[in-house]
């Protein structure tokens, strides 16, 4: 039976929301708490941390999905890390014989995916070779070898996500010959949107930093490192977006925005390309793919759906494109 999308979504916000709740009431409880009671709360907050919130994430994410049971191991791996760092010195020692459970089991795993690395990269050289312009190749390649779970994709869009974020002064990428590359950031001004965010994200960075570290320091290094992670990831998408502009080949169009998502449209199912007028509303069978939802200035009706691969999110099957193009008139012209 098919899960529905919407009750997964609800799921992953409430597991987002249980995360929230154990660490910051956990947190808040553990610091006001008279020193005589102190032992018992961290007892029942590491309860919490190691048990209660893998024993949600089954429930609500692992079985719904079938997911396999060794997503469980990394759960509860990422559970103790983030338990030993917050809880009390005395309280490490139990984490300590926790962790040791679950060492042979998680050594299993490293072993299993570095045994694989060869025949990953052997995999995704065969899929260059077919899909040259497709930004999903290192995730096709480890769903095939390691195989097709959510932890596994969302592995690999993290991994692209942070080559570009981690190096996002490195080459554009070469239009190939007989092609038009066409830019989508200019118009939206996009990079002065990003600046302005990014300044802001500093600013609260820092502020909520000095927050948290009141009550925990640990705790507010932990999420200063994820707040990071974050600007990585948001520096990541502004740089593939740059480096990786629409294409227009003499027999299809590589549409895209960055490696948030990719379409590979043939010439020949293009039944027609317009620019998009005040009071568009599109249908089901379109889909919005502009660098910011309100900046679609672009339309391409199709022949035949189309699959629409997306970076965190199933493809999805339509028949219209909208998006946002730098010189729309231009594109528009060269497939007439």
């Amino acid at each position: 039976m098919t899960i529905p999308s919407v009750s997964i979504h609800r799921n992953i916000w409430f597991i987002l929301l249980a995360a929230c709740l154990i660490l910051g009431g956990g947190l808040f409880i553990l610091h006001h708490v008279p020193a005589c009671k102190k032992d018992i709360v961290s007892t029942a907050f590491l309860g919490d941390i190691v048990i209660t919130f893998p024993v949600a994430y089954y429930l609500l994410l692992m079985r719904p999905l079938r997911l396999k049971k060794r997503n469980l191991f990394l759960v509860t791996s990422c559970c103790l890390a983030v338990a030993y760092f917050i809880l009390p010195a005395h309280q490490q020692g139990y984490i300590a014989q926790i962790k040791k459970l679950t060492m042979f089991a998680e050594l299993g795993v490293l072993i299993y995916a570095i045994s694989k690395i060869k025949r990953i990269s052997a995999v995704y050289k065969q899929l260059k070779v077919a899909e040259p312009y497709n930004p999903y190749l290192l995730r096709k390649s480890m769903v095939e070898v390691l195989g097709d779970s959510i932890g596994i994709k969302l592995m690999a869009s993290e991994i692209g996500m942070l080559k570009f974020g981690l190096l996002p002064f490195g080459k554009k990428e070469a239009i190939p010959p007989a092609a038009t590359g066409y830019s989508i950031h200019k118009d939206a001004g996009y990079i002065a949107l990003f600046s302005i965010f990014m300044f802001a994200c500093f600013g609260e960075l820092i502020g909520f930093h000095l927050l948290i570290a009141h009550y925990s320091k640990i705790a507010a290094v932990i999420i200063s490192i994820l707040t990071a992670y974050g600007i990585v990831i948001i520096t990541g998408d502004l740089a593939a977006i740059i480096k990786k502009p629409v294409l227009v080949m003499p027999d299809r169009l590589i549409l895209r925005t960055g490696i948030r998502w990719v379409a590979n449209v043939e010439r020949n199912n293009i039944l027609s390309v317009e620019k998009i007028r005040i009071g568009f509303e599109p249908d089901k069978d379109t889909f919005n793919g502009g660098i910011l939802k309100s900046s679609i200035n672009i339309c391409f009706t199709l022949a035949q759906p189309v699959s629409v691969e997306r970076v965190y999110s199933k493809a999805v099957s339509v028949t219209k494109i909208v998006m946002t193009i730098d010189d729309a008139d231009k594109l528009i012209a060269e497939l007439s």
